[in-house]
């Protein structure tokens, strides 16, 4: 098997795993197990707390899906590079359909704050009246440069800086694990 770094051998796989940001897992785990999912999310915080891991989980999780990288409904977009109005008119395109396998289509916009005006123009109508089959997860470092419109819409969740005492115990555990 090919070396895998660290960082991906033990990025979360499911909330449990997820370091620090228990409050954060136990209400979002909680919302699929009622099924009062919203249909848009914004996680902020600053970098490496969790917040595109998080995304993942929750996209994993909605679609019951063992890997989103194999699942076709779940759409992954990093607004650093892709952030202008063309890109989301692509990804309005992409939306129109239902999903094909899974029980939602589920876009996830890693730094969205990268976006341009225009660009959060022509999503603002698509997040104001989605489709029933429709999730959107955010991610950014800079929650305050996304449109209070564009931010109301969403349920927002504030991601914190991982504690020292939790920190220092996962990496003991990897440090074990790894030998």
């Amino acid at each position: 098997m090919a070396y895998k770094i660290l960082s991906l051998k033990w990025r979360p796989e499911n909330f449990s795993q997820v370091v620090g940001q228990d409050h954060i897992s136990k209400a979002l785990s909680n919302a699929i197990k009622l099924g009062r999912v919203a249909h848009a999310f914004t996680f902020s915080g600053p970098r490496g707390v969790g917040k595109t891991t998080t995304a993942r989980i929750l996209a994993k999780e909605l679609n019951e899906v063992s890997n989103i990288n194999d699942s076709i409904d779940i759409i992954e977009m990093d607004a650093a590079s892709n952030r202008g109005i063309e890109e989301i008119r692509n990804l309005r395109e992409m939306i129109k359909f239902a999903p094909m396998e899974s029980s939602f289509k589920i876009i996830i916009i890693d730094e969205v704050h990268m976006l341009t005006n225009q660009a959060f123009n022509a999503l603002l109508k698509t997040l104001e009246e989605p489709p029933e089959y429709l999730k959107f997860i955010f991610a950014t470092t800079e929650i305050k440069k996304i449109p209070v419109t564009v931010v109301s819409r969403c349920q927002r969740f504030d991601l914190s800086r991982v504690n020292s005492k939790d920190l220092f115990e996962f990496i003991k555990e990897v440090k074990n694990k790894e030998n």
